[in-house]
C-alpha cells in the first residue's frame, strides 16, 4: 500500500494543506502584530492609500517614506 503512487500523492497533499493553514493561521497573524506592519498601516492609513489600490495608481507620498 505505502508503495501506491495515490498514496503518496494524498500525504504530500495533506502535508501542503498543513503547511498553507499554518502559515496563513499562525504566521501572517503572529506578523501581522508587530511594529514594523503597524507602522506601515497607520502611514498607510494616514495618507489615506488603499493598499489594494496601490499596484494601479502612483503614490507620490510613498517615495518621502523612504
Amino acid at each position: 500500500m505505502k508503495s501506491d503512487p495515490n498514496y503518496r500523492g494524498w500525504i504530500a497533499l495533506a502535508v501542503t494543506g498543513l503547511c498553507i493553514t499554518a502559515i496563513w493561521g499562525i504566521v501572517l497573524p503572529a506578523l501581522a502584530q508587530t511594529e514594523v506592519v503597524r507602522e506601515r498601516e497607520a502611514f498607510l492609513e494616514a495618507n489615506r492609500i488603499n493598499p489594494a489600490a496601490m499596484f494601479y495608481t502612483e503614490l507620490e507620498c510613498l517615495d518621502a517614506d523612504k
